[in-house]
């Protein structure tokens, strides 16, 4: 049980040396250790000058290969995770942010054995992962147990909901912070990016290639193996490894997930995100939300915004770049700090 695993992140804190990189912020080179013995490396970001406990939030990136800045170099930089991080910090708010198992700075803990990567990479790893990252914030001296949550960019949302939804009431996160995150089943938001893919494709090419893709994804659902003939276009979104990792998530369904959770929620969504639709799964989300007996939840559209929750300067512009708009943190900052009293 998840709820009983406190103790195991609680006895394996290590710090470093802190670096300040930001006026009034206090970034600490951190590291925890996973249910499975995973050692992760990962941020602890502070306030400055702190003279009581504060509110604490864990960050939780998107898929594929991205570090805890929301980073995947040298190819993509968005910086989403540390901005929000550092700007969290000058309002009050620490956060911690981790590199995924396997990836940047935890590359040393992958097996070397390819046969064992889909264990070491199956979902609930990465959702004892986030607990372990929780546990550790709420046993820092300086961060208030009772003010801390959970927030998730895109997939990382849907590990908020799934570990939110594990927990024992008295574990569970203050309040959940879920930032361009699927409100339908994955497979229906994978289907739909696809097809927007393929759009210049003839149409029986099409047709025949989204068939394959039911094929797959039928497959992986019911035996939780990816199949071994894959067309080669799939085979970096389906690699051989992953089909218990793609099987659990294929089970989730993040507005019942949502609604089954007590607490306060922030939806943010960029109404331009062109993987995460801001009419569908935004609105998913949010409806779910509202049929909660004690709703206590918010919706943030922001227009012109990208995945990646950044501002687009032209149309051509694809949304990774740049400083995320001051006016949002000021606004996350302002939801998390009214929602933050203690029971």
């Amino acid at each position: 049980m998840i709820a009983l695993r406190l103790a195991f992140a609680a006895l394996a804190l290590t710090f470093c040396i802190a670096q300040a990189h930001a006026e009034g912020v206090v970034n600490q080179q951190i590291s925890f250790t996973s249910h499975d013995g995973a050692v992760l490396a990962g941020t602890l970001t502070m306030p400055g000058g702190m003279v009581e406990k504060v509110p604490a939030l864990v960050l939780l990136q998107g898929s594929g290969p991205t570090d805890r800045d929301s980073n995947q170099p040298p190819v993509l930089r968005t910086d989403l995770l540390r901005q929000i991080a550092e700007g969290l910090a000058q309002k009050g708010i620490a956060t911690l942010r981790y590199d995924k198992r396997g990836m940047h700075a935890n590359a040393p803990g992958l097996p070397t054995d390819p046969k064992d990567y889909a264990a070491y990479f199956d979902w609930q790893r990465f959702v004892d992962d986030a607990y372990a990252a929780y546990a550790f914030l709420r046993a820092q001296p300086s961060v208030d147990l009772h003010k801390t949550g959970i927030a998730g960019h895109s997939e990382g949302g849907m590990i908020a909901l799934d570990l939110a939804a594990r927990l024992q009431d008295r574990e569970k996160p203050a309040m959940l912070v879920l930032m361009a995150t699927a409100g339908r089943p994955l497979d229906v938001i994978v289907r739909e990016q696809l097809e927007r893919q393929l759009s210049a494709v003839k149409p029986a090419q099409k047709r025949a290639f989204l068939a394959e893709n039911d094929r797959v994804v039928r497959e992986i659902r019911d035996t939780g193996k990816v199949p071994e003939k894959l067309p080669q276009a799939l085979n970096g979104l389906y690699p051989f490894y992953s089909g218990p990792f793609w099987q659990a998530q294929l089970k989730l369904d993040p507005a019942e997930l949502a609604r089954r959770y007590p607490g306060p929620v922030l939806l943010v969504q960029g109404e331009a995100d062109i993987q995460i639709s801001a009419d569908r799964d935004a609105t998913a989300l949010d409806n779910a939300l509202k049929r909660r007996a004690e709703d206590d939840h918010t919706l943030i559209l922001l227009p012109r915004t990208s995945h990646a929750l950044k501002v687009l300067q032209n149309d051509k512009d694809p949304g990774f770049e740049g400083e995320i708009d001051p006016a949002l943190i000021e606004r996350m900052a302002t939801w998390l700090l009214s929602k933050t009293v203690k029971p």
